[in-house]
């Protein structure tokens, strides 16, 4: 019997959860076999696509795994491991409280302080750095702690699989023809639905699609400023933001961000009173690296500052979709009047990397991006667009993200744990309520460059702090990626991290900088 959608959406997590209660209890043991998809979709009188997306649900909690030819298992636990509820509320299969949370300290570490200095304007110089760094700790022998790109496990390469197959059988004769800015309508009009979800009542030919959300930044970059203009950023910054305003010539003004509520409002009208600022580049909700989301009020407020003195925001949401709660926090362009805010986004961290497709709504700069898009990468991929298109219109993408929602909560609790079980004395650590990436901070002069050399050694890729800065901040921080599937040889690699640390701080001696 095939279950309306609705239906199948609450039936298969109450199925997923009554089978981790009972793998947790014991009644499947490790190595077990479960039943069929088949056999239980008889059993339960339900579909085998629930069933399917219960066991979906149950390979990323790392409770089974598949074994071609053969069916599903019940894998062997990880320590720590944690039981799941259903939160019928939200109708999101939900693990413990993320470490930190107020429902449940446990992680001890502290969160790092802020960094307090207004610095100057700066040329940014991180690129041959940061590429060599993004280079090694993408080789495929490497666990990869560093890029912030999730292992496959994590995305919905089955559910592309068939879409892609079906258009490539069926649409053949469009896939093969380019599509030129703003891009693919229907891809368009499920992005315009989806940013109404953040509170963004844009309309279609708002939208411009992208390759990635990395073109995104770059195409509102050159619309709102010239080589040499000066551009607000958080401190630290996402590395992806800095390398694009080198590459432009432009300079970076670090403003002083607190790690829960993101940048100081107070340093950044100093700043815009001593500098002439054309633009102001954030990633309010879910930060790279910091993972804290700006509380609306500030997001008001950062707009109230910024009307009068007709200064655009550059707002990256690339990892809005993925909190933990399933309560999407509204852009800041939600609250935009006056079409000052140039909103980013892409299905990079979402749905896949590899598909390059992102979009930016530009506000009163959309023109000036469409034509800039036309004449530098053309178009996107239109296979890309159409299968995007169809995954979100089918309801395939929402039920991904309440899957990957609960597997990154408990992906960052487990990096959290090890962390603070494994590190030295005096480690900092960031608390996020969504995405899947850490800031660790380190006690002493530690140098996380150094630490990342040593680490390589030993097979284990990570991002040090110093490529977050223009100004050579945050040497003894690291960003850690938790969205790989957690077992013994991560465990021990975060173990091997802190012991690296360990004699790197043992060697260095007194106190640095903090951040």
């Amino acid at each position: 019997m095939t279950q309306p959608a609705s239906h199948n959406q609450t039936l298969y997590q109450q199925i997923a959860d009554e089978l981790a209660r009972q793998i947790t209890e014991g009644i499947f043991q490790p190595g077990d076999k479960l039943p069929s998809i088949r056999k239980l979709s008889q059993q339960r009188s339900v579909s085998i696509a629930t069933i399917q997306s219960a066991y979906e649900q149950l390979e990323l909690q790392h409770l089974i795994e598949s074994r071609p030819q053969s069916g599903f298992y019940v894998r062997q636990p990880v320590t720590p491991t944690y039981g799941g509820t259903l939160s019928e509320k939200s109708g999101i299969s939900r693990m413990l409280p993320p470490f930190g949370s107020e429902a449940g300290q446990s992680c001890e570490l502290p969160t790092p302080d802020q960094h307090t200095d207004l610095s100057l304007p700066t040329a940014v110089s991180i690129k041959q750095s940061a590429s060599e760094v993004l280079r090694r700790c993408q080789q495929p022998e490497l666990i990869n702690l560093g890029t912030a790109i999730p292992s496959p496990d994590f995305l919905p390469v089955k559910q592309l699989q068939r879409i892609m197959g079906s258009l490539v059988r069926k649409r053949m004769d469009e896939v093969v023809v380019s599509v030129f800015p703003p891009g693919l309508e229907e891809l368009r009009n499920q992005i315009a639905k989806r940013m109404a979800e953040s509170g963004c009542h844009v309309a279609a030919n708002e939208i411009v699609i992208t390759n990635g959300c990395q073109e995104a930044l770059t195409l509102c970059l050159r619309a709102v400023a010239q080589p040499g203009d000066v551009i607000a950023i958080e401190s630290p910054a996402f590395v992806g933001l800095l390398q694009t305003i080198e590459s432009l010539g432009m300079k970076a003004l670090e403003i002083p961000t607190h790690p829960q509520k993101g940048i100081s409002l107070e340093a950044l009208q100093l700043a815009l009173q001593q500098w002439p600022v054309k633009a102001v580049a954030l990633v309010p909700t879910y930060n790279n690296p910091l993972g804290f989301t700006m509380p609306v009020e500030h997001r008001r407020k950062l707009l109230t500052l910024l009307k009068p003195l007709s200064i655009p925001v550059i707002e990256d949401d690339l990892f809005g979709d993925l909190d933990y709660s399933g309560n999407r926090t509204p852009a800041i362009k939600a609250y935009d009047e006056d079409g000052l805010v140039l909103y980013c986004s892409s299905v990079s961290k979402s749905i896949a990397s590899g598909l390059r497709v992102g979009w930016v709504s530009g506000g009163r700069y959309q023109q000036h991006i469409e034509f800039l898009k036309s004449f530098s990468s053309v178009g996107t991929s239109t296979l890309s667009q159409m299968a995007v298109a169809e995954f979100m219109a089918n309801g395939g993408y929402d039920r991904h993200l309440r899957r990957i929602q609960a597997a990154y909560a408990r992906q960052v609790q487990l990096m959290g744990e090890a962390v603070s079980r494994w590190f030295p004395e005096g480690t900092t650590l960031t608390r996020p309520m969504g995405g899947y990436i850490l800031w660790v901070g380190l006690p002493g002069k530690v140098d996380t460059f150094q630490l990342h050399h040593r680490a390589l050694e030993q097979g284990i890729g990570i991002m040090p702090g110093k490529l977050f800065s223009a100004r050579d901040h945050y040497q003894n921080f690291l960003r850690v990626n938790c969205a790989i599937i957690w077992d013994e040889q991560v465990d021990n690699a975060v173990r091997c991290l802190g012991e690296l640390a360990q004699e790197l701080l043992a060697t260095e001696g007194e106190p640095g900088e903090e951040a």
